[in-house]
């Protein structure tokens, strides 16, 4: 809860007749009630610290306003009053998607897959970029990497998983591209995008743990990059949505995986994570707003059925875009929802209408 102390002191430096005392006193109190009211309206509504989900919280706030104090800086976590749709794949494809033109498709988003992906992404640093800032556009870079897995020297000792998250070849490159991303519009990055998958063992904190130690270090070194080098950047760690699926306490896997990214998840500016099952999402979905929304707002940065299913998009689509489960699904910070590509709502006229009313129904 924020707290605001008002201390006024009155300094008399003579004594008042009585009427002349009447009259300082009743300016007094009401000058006290003026500036009560205005301190109250600066500091703004009841900032919650109530975790949401016990122990799988941990410590984290979840802050429900942003007014400043003092002239600090401020890490904004309020939940943006718009709700936003994206779509694809990279930059110059976003901008000629049929979806983008003709409804209110906001957030344009980029993957980012490795090294080799540097050389157009920054070629679009004084064209595409500045163009789409200046078109009223959000951008969204997700960082993924696919490299082979293999044995790691870090500070925390041996592992295993794969090596260029935790490279210094790393952070240098996200230096570029955050200077590329500069700009005037708002930059979110999804970064480390199905990071349970990176080491050996996969979405277990057990047997990994030197693997994931060492990769908080770099996330929070690459979101440090982004603020420097990109002021307009906001940065997420993003989960792969199956994590909240399933729970193995044992192995600090499902559930309890995520109690050990509390601290970088509570200095992220935001959450996200994917909806890719290939048979229903809803549940994942459902569950990782939940689970999530303890650290701040979520975007869901990339949702596609794993292996194409139009029957699962098509029934996906039905039962998420209901004005009931879209009220909760933003009543637990979800703020975001970027499709992968426009396969599946190209398939045909019939789908990608249905998804032209969605974006047109939920945009705002």
């Amino acid at each position: 809860m924020t707290y605001v102390t008002i201390k006024l002191m009155l300094h008399h430096r003579q004594r008042l007749p009585d009427i002349r005392l009447v009259i300082a006193t009743v300016i007094a109190v009401a000058t006290t009630g003026i500036l009560l009211l205005v301190a109250s309206r600066a500091a703004g509504p009841f900032v919650s610290t109530e975790p949401e989900l016990g122990a799988l919280s941990g410590q984290a706030t979840k802050i429900t306003d942003s007014s400043a104090s003092g002239g600090a800086a401020v890490q904004f976590k309020a939940a943006p009053s718009q709700f936003l749709f994206g779509i694809g794949t990279e930059l110059d494809g976003d901008l000629n998607q049929r979806l983008v033109k003709e409804a209110p498709v906001k957030l344009l988003t980029s993957w980012y897959n490795g090294p080799n992906d540097l050389g157009f992404m920054t070629g679009w640093k004084s064209t595409l970029i500045p163009q789409a800032y200046a078109a009223g556009y959000s951008l969204h870079l997700i960082v993924w990497t696919g490299d082979s897995e293999q044995n790691i020297t870090t500070k925390y000792g041996p592992a295993c998983g794969r090596p260029y998250p935790l490279s210094a070849g790393f952070t240098s490159d996200m230096q570029q591209l955050a200077t590329a991303y500069k700009g005037t519009g708002p930059l979110y990055v999804s970064l480390f995008t199905e990071f349970q998958t990176y080491p050996c063992q996969d979405n277990n904190w057990l047997g990994s743990e030197n693997y994931y130690m060492a990769l908080k270090d770099q996330y929070l070194a690459t979101m440090q990059i982004f603020h420097q080098y990109a002021p307009n950047s906001k940065v997420s760690l993003s989960w792969g949505g199956w994590q909240a699926s399933y729970d193995d306490p044992a192995k600090g896997g499902g559930k309890s995986l995520f109690p050990y990214f509390a601290d970088v998840m509570s200095a992220s500016d935001f959450q996200s994570f994917q909806a890719m099952d290939s048979t229903s999402n809803l549940a994942d979905i459902t569950d990782m707003t939940e689970i999530l929304h303890a650290y701040g707002p979520v975007m869901l940065a990339h949702y596609k059925p794993d292996n194409g299913s139009q029957a699962t998009w098509d029934a996906d689509m039905d039962i998420i875009f209901t004005p009931s489960n879209m009220a909760q699904l933003q009543q637990n910070g979800l703020f975001a929802f970027s499709f992968m590509d426009n396969v599946n709502m190209n398939s045909s006229e019939a789908a990608y209408q249905k998804a032209k009313t969605i974006v047109q129904t939920y945009a705002h």
